[in-house]
């Protein structure tokens, strides 16, 4: 910019003083044409007051012009000693030399935007000197609404100027890009040096989310970086103009674009809940769904529970023990943060049985439990999830049973008792016949050796017959106690008469003899015969009473 002719007081005179040059003078009268001005020569000049700008009389009128002014010189008369001067041109020339210098530097100016015409706008630069700016140059976006920047102040560059027609161009849109572009270019490098941002979604759709991180620099998550959680509906869950913070991913400094996680700006919850839920923990969870496990929703996670950790013993069918809204208690096993998996147990809430047998069982005690199963040798029963025992065949009652299943059913009750329990092999013993009452106990009060008894054939061998006297007390008769004659007529739960001929308490044996009791029979059949065969013996009395008798005949 021109520097104005600082020409001193003193020094100058009518010689050295040209039209156009600016000098400065002292105010030495005021009055309704003008002013009288000290330039320091032999003449005053005068000032006119329609040569002063307004501003300048607005400052005059309040008696605020205190030093010396810059003037352009109008006119001279050197014979007249007459000198005119313009305050007015000596501002305007120094306006439009500043407005030059900062064209050529590409330097903003300021000012006020006055009216719009509808192609643009007209700016006050000051000092009734005018700029034009048009419609696509008031701002970076094109305005909908042009009247929003009447009055207001901006700032902008001159794009073309012509001092001569007085004429400037002016872009304020040119001021904000680069505005715009060094905060960019901060915002930039501060985005380089950064793991955690925030940015106002700019749109929505089915890939993910367009992130407006400010100053023209955008941000993309995917769909997978949106949250840790399946999210159903992407358009629901997030809006435009809503705030998110994120994590860079990557940076494309080409093109100026960042990758994005929404996700990854948060804690991973899986490790969040590693933290608060140590493995080995026990917490409370509500089933919501019941598959080939159970799943279990813990503090909005969710954990699943294998079939094999379900129960420490049988479980058969899941649904007949757990449903879904049910509360349980579930061990932490295993918390994988990253495949987002928890592996729960429900059984291990509880020791396992074996492992503290000798505090829930010992021999010879009694126990109850359910039957699981039933075999050929024996039935299976449940004494608590985990812990089960096994009835032999010999062990189930006193008395023979032929078919278990007709007597036994899955499901029901038994009491049993304790007879081994096999720690190492984890085989438990069991009896259910010990907790019955012993018919063999007191027999001798009810059957002896000579004893005939009727029993019930229950089983025939080649040995001889298995003979049931009362359900648990059964005994045997050989062959050759057998009568050979009656061998067809025997059968299976036939009732037949027999005789004891020897019982053993202690082996719990009963031998019995067909052919004693037939004997027996016989000889007191052929005893009675004799009796009523075999005439009375005749006595003296009866010879005497013959004798009588025959005399008096």
């Amino acid at each position: 910019m021109e520097e104005i002719v600082d020409i001193n007081l003193e020094d100058i005179s009518m010689e050295n003083l040209e039209i156009g040059s600016i000098v400065y003078g002292n105010i030495l009268l005021v009055d309704k044409q003008g002013l009288w001005l000290d330039v320091g020569g032999k003449y005053n000049a005068f000032l006119p007051i329609e040569e002063t700008t307004k501003s300048f009389q607005e400052k005059l009128e309040k008696n605020q012009i205190k030093d010396s002014i810059p003037v352009m010189i109008q006119f001279i008369n050197y014979k007249e000693g007459i000198i005119n001067v313009s305050q007015k041109r000596a501002v305007e020339k120094k306006i439009w030399e500043d407005l030059t210098l900062a064209y050529e530097n590409d330097e903003p100016i300021s000012g006020k935007i006055k009216d719009f015409n509808g192609k643009g706008f007209t700016i006050d630069l000051g000092e009734e000197v005018y700029g034009f700016i048009p419609l696509n140059l008031i701002d970076i976006y094109r305005p909908k609404n042009p009247n929003i920047y009447l009055n207001r102040k901006v700032n902008a560059k001159i794009i073309k100027i012509n001092p001569e027609r007085k004429q400037i161009l002016l872009s304020v849109r040119s001021v904000l890009e680069e505005k715009l572009e060094e905060k960019r270019t901060r915002l930039w490098e501060r985005i380089k040096k950064s793991e955690i941002i925030r940015g106002r979604v700019k749109e929505v759709n089915d890939d993910g989310l367009k992130i407006d991180l400010g100053f023209g620099i955008l941000g993309f998550v995917s769909k997978d970086e949106l949250s840790w959680f399946p999210i159903r509906n992407i358009y629901r869950t997030f809006q435009v103009g809503d705030i998110v913070k994120a994590k860079i991913l990557n940076i494309d400094e080409e093109k100026k674009e960042v990758n994005l996680s929404v996700r990854l700006a948060q804690p991973n919850p899986w490790e969040v809940f590693l933290e608060k839920n140590p493995i080995g923990s026990i917490q409370q969870g509500e089933i919501i769904k019941i598959t080939s496990g159970i799943v279990v929703k813990i503090n909005n996670l969710v954990g699943f529970v294998p079939y094999s950790e379900i129960s420490w013993g049988r479980i058969g069918n899941i649904r007949e023990y757990y449903e879904v809204g049910d509360k349980i208690k579930v061990k932490i096993l295993e918390v994988d943060p990253q495949e987002k998996r928890i592996l729960l147990s429900i059984k291990q809430v509880e020791p396992n049985p074996w492992d503290v047998i000798d505090e829930i069982l010992s021999e010879g005690s009694k126990v109850k439990g359910k039957i699981i199963n039933i075999t050929d040798f024996g039935i299976f029963v449940e004494i608590k999830p985990g812990l089960e025992g096994l009835i032999p065949r010999r062990f189930l009652s006193w008395e023979r049973i032929n078919d278990l299943h007709d007597k036994f059913h899955i499901g029901d009750s038994i009491e049993a008792k304790v007879l081994n329990i096999d720690k190492e092999n984890r085989r438990l013993l069991l009896s259910r016949r010990d907790v019955l009452p012993d018919p063999w106990n007191n027999i001798e009060e009810r059957y002896s050796e000579g004893m005939n008894v009727i029993g019930k054939v229950i089983e025939i061998n080649n040995q001889g017959l298995v003979i049931e006297l009362q359900p648990g007390i059964e005994g045997f008769l050989p062959n050759s106690q057998l009568d050979k004659r009656e061998n067809s007529e025997i059968s299976i739960n036939s009732e037949i008469e027999v005789k004891i001929i020897r019982i053993n308490q202690e082996s719990r044996r009963i031998i019995f003899s067909r052919k004693a009791l037939l004997k027996e029979k016989e000889e007191k059949e052929l005893e009675n015969y004799i009796k009523i065969n075999t005439p009375p013996p005749i006595t003296l009395g009866d010879i005497l009473g013959f004798d009588l008798a025959k005399e008096e005949n």
